[in-house]
């Protein structure tokens, strides 16, 4: 049997830029196609989690930080060795064996024994594991009725980082609010600095989606309002700024041009300008490029270097 049939393992996140010259060279360190595991394994601390799980202790980490002990709400990174009852290793030719990050909430099933096995760990522990019977099935199959047959494995388990779920603010406040308006903006930002613009697009529109459950209590409130608002301007902003990375200029329009006008003597301003007869162009409305152009120039002071960009971008054929 092979571990990925039997919990959910996701790609370890890759690295935004890749350096494509003189990449460095990582030697991996080939595991043995087999191994003693009653040798190896006595050498360590045995603990009966329950009488078909037996933990081996390789390392124990020192830590004492309560969110790196693992819990049913986890999100785990981990490396994971499987072995037969022979010793043998399960998946034939792996050289080393790569990181891989699972939710502990995850409704894929999971084998009892490794969600056991995980629960008993925290960031940094290393240790072999001996599953039997029930142990490797999943409480799916299990409550199926399914005939447990008499199976075992090892697995040793290397935990590389354990994070834990935000606590959800609480939105009632009115400061709570605005850092989760703050969140969704921050957030989009990180995906667009990566060029990941589709995420980052999704991630301004949640904020803009959630500037319109605006609670009625807030109405009134001067501080609120204005937060609402600049919210608004800024978020529109950037996701204008996604759709025209994705090329999706008449919707980055519908966006921009009912806002343009509540955009005066933001720092903004003259960049939505630029973005909104930019659009204009792609889409060959020269009428309406035209007249925002001339409202720039009349309506903002623009630099010299800002006067250059919109007379580039006018007679742009």
């Amino acid at each position: 049997m092979n571990q990925s049939s039997w919990f959910s393992l996701e790609e370890v996140e890759l690295q935004h830029q890749i350096i494509a010259a003189n990449p460095p060279v990582i030697k991996e360190r080939k595991l043995p196609e087999k191994l003693d595991m009653d040798q190896l394994l006595s050498q360590y601390k045995s603990i009966e989690i329950n009488p078909n799980l037996i933990k081996f202790v390789v390392f124990e980490s020192e830590t004492t930080e309560n969110s790196k002990q693992i819990n049913f709400k986890s999100k785990i990174k981990l490396k994971c060795e499987e072995r037969d009852l022979d010793g043998s290793l399960a998946n034939k030719g792996t050289n080393n064996i790569q990181a891989t990050k699972i939710s502990m909430a995850s409704s894929i099933p999971y084998i009892q024994g490794l969600r056991s096995a995980f629960l008993s760990m925290k960031e940094g522990d290393v240790a072999w594991f001996k599953l039997s019977n029930e142990q490797m099935y999943t409480e799916q199959e299990i409550a199926s009725g399914i005939t447990v047959q008499t199976l075992q494995k090892y697995f040793k388990i290397e935990i590389l980082e354990v994070t834990q779920p935000e606590i959800p603010l609480d939105l009632t406040s009115l400061d709570n609010r605005l850092k989760q308006m703050e969140l969704f903006k921050i957030e989009g930002n990180q995906f667009y600095e990566k060029q990941q613009y589709q995420s980052a697009l999704l991630r301004y529109q949640r904020g803009l989606n959630f500037l319109e459950k605006w609670p009625k209590k807030f109405e009134s409130n001067p501080v609120a309002i204005e937060a609402k608002r600049n919210s608004l301007l800024a978020l529109s902003s950037n996701k204008a700024q996604c759709l025209i990375k994705l090329q999706d200029y008449k919707q980055a329009i519908s966006v921009l041009e009912p806002l343009i006008g509540q955009m005066r003597n933001k720092q903004y301003e003259v960049k939505n300008y630029y973005r909104l007869i930019s659009c204009f162009h792609e889409t060959d409305e020269q009428v309406k490029a035209d007249f925002y152009y001339r409202q720039v120039t009349h309506m903002c002071q623009l630099s010299q270097e800002e006067k250059q960009l919109f007379h580039t971008i006018k007679f742009k054929k």
